[in-house]
Parts: structure tokens; C-alpha cells; sequence
């Protein structure tokens, strides 16, 4: 047990008769280490507006907490506790965040207080509106790359503790990109903390992903490489003509992206540019963009580059998901992430990186701290625990090999021993899934979009599907994804496609309706 943990619970138990808990309010009195609980009150049913965002409907009646940990001088980490008045279900629920944080998750807490959870998140030690500055501290890198969430989680166990007369029976994890980092990074660094984690399309090499975004822009952006939407829409069409059918029909999607093999050359102008071609310079790029970052100097990958198929994402966040605009800055959050730690310098020009020199100190200095790598889950196998990893095949920011390469290491280290590995470790991709969210496939199964109301459970449903596996041993053979009419759940279901755990991937009977998932089988 975390010895943090074992001594927060004793206060706690301390504090309030363990046999019928705390009142919401008095929890302010609640003495947790280097923590202080600022406010505690009950919400009512229906609707309720958190801090920061939109109001928030259908809620049930709930104890709100709100308190601010200072592992450090220089540290605020703020964090929030949300508990079912009413129906818990005993368990807890930390949710991550995305890009650079600075905001607690309510939408995501919303979700699974719904579903009976107690349930945590936090702003991993800033916010939004200050400026990045605090990049530049190495104590408040630490809480945004792993120690707020860390301590949040053990703070939220005790709270929930002393509200209840009982600590949450188990704990689970859920988030997608930076919240796919921080679920392996605290089955990495805390395997204690959680009994089942979901992480989606994690950014979890994070100084390589970074660099790749800083690749990925300056690749595409001078006039002469710039991809317009039309230009992504011809690409994607001649991958879709050239791969869509391998698994046996043809939907619009790639179900197993190994076995893409498409050359941009094929779409080289003949003579004078025009819509239905390529120029020299844009097949150029395209084709840096599925190799990934090379070292300049020693003509060595650097990172993992985008499966085909995903073109038309590429254009998504105002051309800054992956194609960048002349004039623009690179990527999603490499642009303030390199400028204020590795250069100290708010007016940096991206397209001055050294893919060599720059990387190399980039990695000296961050790796440690921002990158959760390491191959060694023993410890979290050893205690029972479960990871359950997805990630968007067509994701088009992080690139999904990564998300393999992460699952191969882990095997690696487990002797290649591929039936103990997937007893407590399995990988997920997501045909036509973008970054999270979005895209062309069946993407609703509890990550950042939901099962239908009526198959919220285990075989539909990532977090129950992790739960059932911690709690009574049924490893999830294939997650069935789901996808609406419009991508809206309100209009219905589209259809449904099983997701299967690598290295298997869907394949369509020959037979049968294929919007129906039972059509389709697990195959290697």
C-alpha cells in the first residue's frame, strides 16, 4: 500500500465516526498531508454549472469537494471529489485530461457519477488562463506530467473514505491522449493506485510526440507543401479505393491498417498542378508524414508516423492537427511546450529545430519527467491490476503505432509471452476512430463517446469492461463499438464493429448484415 495513503486514511478514519461517515460540510475539516479542502457542500439533483464550462444536466444529487494540494512551495494542484448522495456504487473513478490540462474534467466526472461512481479529477497544478510560463518550472512540470494526478487520486480515496465510513473497494482510471499518458504513467510509477485502467491514444513518449508535431508542421508548412482539404480528400479517396476492401468489405474504413500499403507517388501530376494530383512537393510530404521524424544526421527513425487513411483528419483543429498554414504555429501543444521548457523563448520559430541537437536535448533534460515508456509493469501485474488500451487507427496527432509499440515493449519485457501479457494487458485499435473522438468509425464504446443507454455494460463499454475484468477475472475478448446516425447518439445507432485486442483485428464473415458487429470475427 502507499504509505502516503495508508497514513491519509488513518486521519481520515480519525476525523469522523468510521461507522456512519462525514456530512458533505464537515468534510472542510477533513486534515489530509499537504492538502487543504476549501469547500465541501451538497448539489441537488438536475443541473449544476461547475467552476469552469457549461452547465452540466441530469445529475444526480451529489457531494461536492474541492481542495487544493502543495506537495511543494511552488505547487497548487486543485482537484475535485464528486460522491453520489445516494447509489454509490463503492468504487472510484479518476478521469484525465488532455493537452497541456489546466482544467478539471467536470464533462468526464459528470459521467461516471451517473454511473454510481464516486469520482475524481484535477487541473494537475494550473490553469488555462495563466500564463505558460509555468513550463519553465521543473517542481510544477513534475504535477502536470505525473504527481497531481497521483496525489489527487490518493486525496479522493480518503475523501471518500471519511464521507462514507468506508474506502472505495476499487479504484479505476479513464482518459484519452494526455489522459492515455497518465494512465500509463500510473501503471508505470503507482501501480497501487488503480485496480483497472483505460488509457486512449496516449501521448505517453511525449518528447518524441512533440518533436513529431514540430515535424509534422514544418514538413507542410511552406507554400510549396501545403495540403489543401482537397488535396486530403484525393489521398484519402485512393487509399480507401486501394484498402478498404482487405477485410472483406468495403465501409469506408481500414480495419487492419498493417496491411495498407499505399505510395503517394501514384497521384504525382503528371504535367501542371491541378485538383486530382499531387506535386512533387506535396507527395514529399505526405509521404514524411507516414514515415515520422528521421534523424537528419544519422537517417534513424525518431517516431512513429500516421497509418494511411486518416487524411482528411489531418486538417482538423483550424489546420493544426497535423498540416500546418504558412505563418501558423506547430501542433497542439509542441509549440508552447518547446518554446517555454527546452528554449526559453516565447517568440521560438519552429522551423529552426534540430531534429538532432535539439532532440537530444530535449530528451536529456525532460524524458525523466514527461514520458511514460517504461516497459516494466511487473509490479502492477503482480497486484492483480488490469490496463485496457485503445487507440484511434486514424488517429491523426498521435500516431496509433505508438500506441502498439508501447504494447510490444510491454510484451517484450514479459519474455514475449503473449497469453501473460494479455492476463493483465490488452490493446485496442479503433478502425475510423480520430484523435479520441470523431471520424468515420464505430467509435462509441465509454471512451470519449458512449455505448448506447441500453448496452452500457462490459461487453460495450471500456471502464465495465476493465471493472469486470479487475473484479472477476473475464479478460475482454473484443469491445463492441458502436456508431450514430450523424455521429449523434440521439439519432440512433448506425452500426456496430467489434474491436478486437492486438494483434487481432475484424474481418467480415462473408455473410450477414455487416452494420451488425456479429458479422464480423477476431483474426490474426
Amino acid at each position: 500500500m502507499d504509505r502516503r495513503f495508508a497514513k491519509i486514511s488513518l486521519l481520515a478514519l480519525l476525523a469522523v465516526p468510521a461507522a456512519f461517515g462525514a456530512t458533505c460540510e464537515s468534510l472542510t475539516t477533513l486534515k489530509l498531508a499537504d492538502t487543504t479542502i476549501t469547500a465541501a457542500r451538497e448539489i441537488p439533483a438536475g443541473s449544476f454549472k461547475p467552476g469552469t464550462g457549461a452547465a452540466i444536466n441530469n445529475l444526480p444529487a451529489f457531494c461536492q469537494v474541492h481542495g487544493v494540494i502543495k506537495p511543494t512551495p511552488v505547487s497548487a494542484v486543485n482537484f475535485e471529489v464528486w460522491m453520489p448522495a445516494a447509489g454509490w456504487n463503492g468504487k472510484l473513478q479518476t478521469v484525465g485530461n488532455g493537452g497541456l490540462a489546466g482544467t478539471i474534467s467536470f464533462p468526464a466526472m459528470a459521467v461516471a457519477l451517473r454511473a454510481g461512481y464516486a469520482t475524481t479529477s484535477t487541473d494537475t497544478g494550473h490553469t488555462t488562463e495563466e500564463s505558460r510560463e509555468w513550463l519553465q518550472n521543473r517542481e510544477r512540470l513534475i504535477d502536470y506530467s505525473y504527481r497531481g494526478l497521483h496525489l489527487t487520486t490518493v486525496d479522493a480515496k480518503a475523501v471518500a473514505d471519511a464521507f462514507y465510513g468506508k474506502a472505495p473497494a476499487q479504484a479505476y482510471y479513464s482518459g484519452c491522449s494526455t489522459g492515455g499518458k497518465q494512465g500509463l504513467m500510473e501503471a508505470q510509477r503507482y501501480p497501487a493506485d488503480f485496480d483497472g485502467i483505460v488509457a486512449g491514444d496516449a501521448a505517453n513518449y511525449w518528447t518524441r510526440q512533440m518533436t513529431s508535431e514540430v515535424w509534422n508542421g514544418v514538413v507542410t508548412g511552406s507554400p510549396e507543401t501545403v495540403l489543401p482539404v482537397e488535396k486530403l480528400q484525393l489521398i484519402q479517396n485512393a487509399v480507401l479505393e486501394q484498402c478498404d476492401a482487405l477485410d472483406g468489405v468495403k465501409d469506408g474504413l481500414i480495419n487492419d491498417s498493417r496491411r495498407c500499403k499505399f505510395e503517394p507517388k501514384k497521384l504525382l501530376c503528371k504535367g501542371a498542378d491541378g485538383a486530382g494530383c499531387l506535386t512533387a512537393a506535396q507527395v514529399g510530404a505526405v509521404e514524411k508524414i507516414y514515415s515520422g521524424p528521421v534523424n537528419p544526421r544519422t537517417g534513424q527513425k525518431i517516431y512513429e508516423g500516421m497509418y494511411p487513411g486518416n487524411e482528411m483528419g489531418w486538417g482538423k483543429a483550424g489546420g493544426q492537427m497535423v498540416i500546418n498554414r504558412p505563418g501558423a504555429s506547430s501542433g497542439v501543444s509542441s509549440f508552447d511546450f518547446m518554446r517555454y521548457t527546452l528554449f526559453d523563448k516565447p517568440a521560438w520559430d519552429f522551423h529552426t529545430f534540430d531534429f538532432d541537437k535539439d532532440l537530444q536535448a530535449l530528451e536529456a533534460k525532460f524524458a525523466s519527467v514527461t514520458n511514460a515508456t517504461d516497459a516494466n509493469l511487473e509490479q502492477f501485474r503482480k497486484l492483480g491490476h488490469k490496463l485496457l488500451y485503445y487507440h484511434g487507427a486514424a488517429d491523426p496527432l498521435i500516431p496509433a503505432q505508438n500506441g502498439i509499440d508501447y504494447y510490444e515493449s510491454v510484451l517484450a519485457a514479459q519474455g514475449k509471452d503473449e497469453a501473460k501479457t494479455q492476463a493483465f494487458f490488452r490493446a485496442f485499435l479503433v478502425p475510423g476512430l480520430y484523435h479520441c473522438s470523431g471520424g468515420p468509425g464505430a467509435y462509441g464504446f465509454g471512451g470519449s463517446s458512449p455505448a448506447p443507454e441500453n448496452q452500457r455494460d462490459a461487453d460495450h463499454d471500456v471502464v465495465s469492461a476493465v471493472a469486470r475484468w479487475a473484479e472477476k477475472g473475464v479478460a475482454p475478448e473484443k469491445i463492441i463499438a458502436t456508431k450514430y446516425v450523424d455521429n449523434n447518439p440521439a439519432k440512433g445507432v448506425a452500426m456496430q464493429r467489434p474491436l478486437c485486442p492486438w494483434p487481432l483485428a475484424s474481418k467480415y464473415n462473408g455473410k450477414g448484415d455487416t452494420n451488425d458487429a456479429g458479422s464480423f470475427s477476431c483474426v490474426r
